[in-house]
């Protein structure tokens, strides 16, 4: 396990019957953790909970209890009666829900230029809770907010994909930049070699280094005469540093380092 220094707690709770349901992927949350984990975050938790004020209200009240940063909700904002989050955050940290008139206005003038007239309905989508600040939505009409409780920040996006991301970079971004103490390098490479001669040495990698992550996407074959066959094996690394720079100087350090080991056992590092 790599080993972490102390850092900005992050967790991610998504919304919506439709993921509980399996009618389609969460890829909201797992865009958010590899962007929030770059940015130097630590993700604590990643929750998924259908659309039910108590089940939304209670993951609420549980992150609140792990002394997280921020947390951020994802889906729930749109104008249907089971768009909850807003109502469900309000049930959690007792606070109204009210209407942020900067968002209803632009509502109005979106719909107005489409030829449709604003409604009720169409309105929830500027909900927010009273004591919190609205953020805008550049690209669709449902606008997210931000509230601090409990010495933590909550974020609400929008479910739809390019909406959130936005959004995110806009205003969770650069609070994770300036709260976290590190930054983080990705890296997938591919060791080519032969299987049997794999393992022994990727031990000895996790024990040399145990402040980097290091994961193999591998299972080994049953047959012996499989693994003495050269295969291709996907390798994960992360590496942790104060700053971006020293984090990509470490990353080229340990893949120098992976690309000798494999090159003495006549395989070679591909790297993606």
């Amino acid at each position: 396990m790599m080993r972490r220094r102390g850092g900005y707690n992050v967790e991610i709770i998504a919304t919506g019957d439709e993921i509980l349901f399996g009618r389609i992927v969460d890829t909201n949350s797992s865009w958010i953790e590899r962007r929030a984990a770059e940015l130097g975050a630590r993700i604590r938790r990643v929750t998924c909970v259908g659309d039910d004020v108590d089940e939304i209200a209670g993951a609420l009240q549980e992150a609140l209890t792990r002394r997280n940063d921020l947390i951020i909700f994802t889906g729930g904002l749109g104008p249907s009666e089971d768009d909850l989050t807003v109502e469900a955050i309000g049930r959690a940290v007792g606070r109204r829900v009210v209407l942020d008139q900067g968002a209803v206005e632009k509502i109005r003038r979106g719909y107005a230029e489409r030829g449709v007239r604003s409604t009720a309905r169409l309105e929830r989508m500027g909900r927010v809770l009273e004591g919190s600040k609205a953020i805008p939505n550049p690209v669709g009409m449902a606008t997210g907010m931000m509230l601090l409780e409990g010495g933590a920040v909550i974020m609400t996006f929008p479910g739809v994909p390019a909406e959130m991301k936005g959004m995110f970079d806009e205003y969770a971004a650069p609070l994770i930049e300036r709260g976290a103490g590190s930054k983080f390098v990705a890296r997938t490479v591919t060791a080519r070699m032969v299987f049997r001669d794999f393992f022994p040495m990727y031990r000895r990698m996790l024990r040399d280094h145990p402040d980097v992550y290091i994961k193999n996407a591998s299972t080994p074959p049953e047959d012996a005469e499989e693994r003495a066959k050269v295969k291709e094996i996907k390798v994960d690394i992360i590496v942790e540093g104060a700053t971006r720079f020293e984090s990509e100087e470490k990353m080229e350090a340990v893949l120098e380092e992976f690309r000798k080991r494999i090159e003495a056992l006549q395989g070679r590092l591909l790297i993606d």
